[in-house]
């Protein structure tokens, strides 16, 4: 009986360390947002997802229409920062579901905000 309590603890405890784990990466999952640049607005879309130590990514904006750019030299400290081909170079800061922060592409800078989508295949967002 000694026994399988001991092994019932070390088994909560390792899912435990698992669940802190996971929660500590905010960076990863679907964002939508809003890129502005004077005038313009464009509603935009990234998926993000953890590989080995570092992350990759892709984008989805109102132009080009059509298959997903990939988000390279993607870092979560101290800032965020990704780059999407021509696009840009994004600086930001994650505040809960919120990234905001500033771009710059060849034609000058502009500000943009993201927002966390739920992740339907994960139980917490279940009905």
């Amino acid at each position: 009986m000694k026994r399988m309590i001991v092994g019932f603890v070390l088994a909560v405890s390792a899912c435990g360390h698992v669940a802190r784990a996971s929660s500590e990466d905010t960076l990863s999952g679907r964002w939508q947002g809003v890129l502005m640049k004077g005038v313009m607005t464009n509603v935009v879309q990234l998926e993000i997802a953890r590989n080995g130590a570092g992350y990759e990514g892709k984008y989805w904006g109102a132009a080009p229409v059509g298959s997903p750019m990939a988000l390279t030299e993607i870092q979560d400290r101290p800032r965020v920062h990704f780059r999407i081909g021509t696009v840009g170079e994004f600086e930001g800061a994650i505040n809960g579901g919120t990234i905001e922060g500033t771009f710059e592409d060849g034609q000058g800078s502009g500000s943009f905000t993201f927002e966390k989508q739920p992740q339907w295949d994960d139980p917490f967002y279940a009905p």
